[in-house]
């Protein structure tokens, strides 16, 4: 098998080698190229697209050569491709096809998730599926829930290759790493086939990084991210440590780092109460990128993915499932102790619990008096408190029930968090909701920017209610020389220019101390 391993990368890595620049410069000459903008997509210039055709096909290449060499040179211990191999790769290439549409015309979340679970749910349909789910030596039999759980597993492997491929080499890196620890759980089950395929996608993403790494001159585009995610996720199926078994110890260890990222953005979006759909930069490479630099982003993402594989195979080997739960949490716990990624979901998580478990101890008198506040800056340093507070001093005033605002400024790595409500809201059928965007306009730009969202709730009963929320409506505006102010700030350091951009159509206001600062601001609402 050791010939057959290094058949594998070889044959791999010299097709992608080949494939990798053709793609390029075809994707070049139809226009197939990422542009860069002012807010999300930061790189200089327009980047190819189409990576993940390239690493399909030599993907598809690599094991094609394989197999010949197996049988004509080799033992023949790869023995016959089975179907399932053959429907994977139709699963794949459709896949791949809805994601080269995405990269091209953009689609809608909704458009791409439904086409998503079309496809998966096809291949699930035709035997890739597991009838219990396990986890260090606990299993569950699924039953009629085998079919959703396992088209809801593939689905999760798929979005969380997509949501960690937004920095030049992040889910190349990633995927080799948890390509070559699938291949290593594969030869420990002894499928010596499975552990050939996943050994030709580790050599596919080791060519492919060759023009991935930064700078890149080809992007994967969600046509790759989704692709790879399909393959992956099948595999971690096939690869189980018992066959059938659905989310064993190791193959949730070898995919940690990308479920750590999709699971903190969903949280946050929840949280937050933004659409699963929203964008932001505060996923794990843009996180690490800002913290360590780009080069300093790849080698702690590799060490992480190391430290995962490593312990997760050795769990299989060594018959110790704890092992992967170990690489998990020790992944896990770098992250957060060291505020390189997921402080801030866990301030939230915690906060959430916090004020939930506090309010089945409260009596019901304090109930009526007593409030929640909370201030999460999700990214970045801005001094959102100037905007924060006098919103929170009309809330009192004039007695609203619940006021938070979500800002996410993802051009300058800014998002920030926070919200007041009564301990005893209001019962929903008697609650005034209102939600306002955050528009901000600029000299620069016609059209405004939005920043966020303002959300207020207030008892409908409450005497004048329509008249003060009105008000606030009206006096929102006098907010926005403070918005100015601290977004100039950001972007002076942002930029590491000294002069501040004149954005505002008035002069941001100075303060001397915090106090003034804050007594200054509150009375523009109250």
């Amino acid at each position: 098998m050791t010939w057959l391993t290094l058949v594998s990368l070889i044959c791999s890595i010299t097709a992608a080698l080949v494939f990798v620049p053709l793609v390029r410069s075809l994707a070049r000459l139809v226009g197939m190229v990422d542009k860069p903008d002012a807010e999300r997509k930061l790189h200089r210039k327009p980047i190819a697209l189409g990576g993940g055709v390239a690493v399909l096909a030599s993907l598809l290449a690599g094991f094609a050569a394989t197999v010949l060499y197996d049988r004509h040179i080799g033992d023949f211990v790869l023995g016959y491709v089975t179907s399932d191999w053959y429907r994977l790769t139709f699963a794949a290439a459709a896949v791949m096809t809805v994601g080269l549409i995405d990269d091209v015309w953009l689609m809608r979340g909704r458009q791409k998730l439904l086409l998503q679970i079309l496809i998966i749910s096809a291949l699930v349909g035709t035997g890739t599926i597991v009838t219990k789910v396990g986890l260090l030596g606990f299993e569950i039999y699924l039953g009629s829930l085998a079919f959703p759980v396992t088209v809801l597993w593939l689905l999760v492997c798929v979005n969380a290759l997509n949501l960690i491929d937004g920095a030049d080499g992040m889910a190349t890196t990633v995927g080799c790493f948890i390509s070559f620890g699938l291949a290593l759980l594969s030869l420990a089950q002894g499928s010596v086939l499975g552990a050939a395929f996943a050994f030709c996608l580790t050599g596919s993403l080791i060519g492919f990084l060759v023009f991935n790494k930064p700078p890149a001159s080809i992007f994967l585009g969600d046509a790759g991210s989704m692709t790879i995610g399909l393959i992956i996720g099948v595999l971690s199926v096939w690869s189980s440590v018992k066959g059938s078994t659905l989310l064993a110890s190791a193959p949730i260890g070898i995919l940690a780092i990308p479920l750590f990222d999709s699971t903190a953005a969903i949280a946050r979006r929840w949280l937050t109460g933004r659409s699963i759909y929203a964008t932001d930069r505060a996923h794990l490479h843009h996180v690490l990128d800002k913290k360590y630099g780009h080069s300093g982003m790849l080698m702690v993402v590799a060490l992480l993915c190391a430290v995962t594989t490593s312990l997760a195979v050795a769990s299989v080997y060594f018959d110790m499932p704890w092992l992967a739960l170990l690489g998990i949490v020790l992944a896990g716990a770098f992250l957060v102790a060291t505020r390189s990624f997921g402080h801030a979901e866990c301030q939230l998580l915690m906060m959430k619990a916090t004020h939930m478990t506090r309010s089945f101890f409260i009596s019901p008198k304090q109930s009526l008096t007593e409030k929640n506040h909370r201030c999460v800056p999700l990214q970045g340093s801005g001094d959102w408190g100037v905007v924060w507070e006098p919103l929170v001093d009309f809330a009192q005033v004039h007695n609203l029930a619940k006021i938070n605002i979500d800002l996410n400024l993802s051009w300058i790595h800014e998002g920030y968090h926070a919200s007041w409500s009564a301990v005893r809201m209001p019962d929903r059928m008697n609650q005034v909701q209102m939600r306002w965007p955050i528009i901000i306009r600029t000299s620069e730009k016609s059209v405004g920017v939005n920043i966020g969202t303002l959300q207020v709730v207030a008892a409908a009963d409450s005497p004048g209610i329509h008249e003060r929320i009105a008000d606030l409506a009206m006096r929102l505006s006098d907010l926005e020389p403070q918005v100015k102010m601290v977004i100039n700030e950001l972007e002076r350091r942002h930029s590491g220019t000294t002069e501040r951009a004149d954005t505002a159509a008035t002069p941001a206001p100075t303060f001397s101390s915090n106090a003034d600062r804050r007594s200054d601001a509150s009375t523009l609402l109250t």
